[in-house]
């Protein structure tokens, strides 16, 4: 007959180096792999046109306004950026508005076009946020 020799009072203990590395590995992955985007709310604010219109033919001020209009570019997907009447690249428009901050403006005004994405406008918002104009605006029709 074959005798089993079964040790009862000697156990086997479970080693939790492994277990801690794939935990540390879990944790890691799932970090690396989330976004840490940074949300920002941006201040619209948006009105009836008789609140405008009051609003603009009571000020004062007579600096003059900038004029940023997002048109489509003919036949492609690709907005073209016009500052004022002039074409501007989108990397550009930060310098181009702080010039014209230097000369006296102090009001942007940004005009979209129908067709263009949210995101983009957003983007330019943003980047003229960032200059030395004292305000900008959104105009949509």
């Amino acid at each position: 007959m074959i005798q089993i020799h079964n040790p009862v009072g000697k156990r086997r203990r479970i080693p939790l180096t492994p277990l801690i590395d794939v935990i540390f590995i879990l944790v890691m992955f799932f970090l690396l792999s989330s976004t840490f985007g940074i949300w920002r709310p941006l201040d619209v604010a948006l009105g009836s046109g008789e609140s405008v219109g009051a609003a603009d033919n009571s000020r004062t001020s007579t600096a003059p306004a900038v004029l940023i209009v997002l048109k489509m570019g003919a036949g492609s997907d690709i907005p073209e950026l016009i500052v004022n009447g002039l074409p501007v690249p989108l990397g550009e428009l930060g310098s181009e508005l702080n010039r014209l901050a230097a000369a006296g403006a102090e009001t942007a005004v940004l005009i979209p076009h129908k067709a263009t994405d949210f995101q983009q406008v957003v983007h330019i918002l943003d980047a003229a946020k960032a200059t030395n104009m004292k305000r900008v605006s959104l105009k949509l029709d």
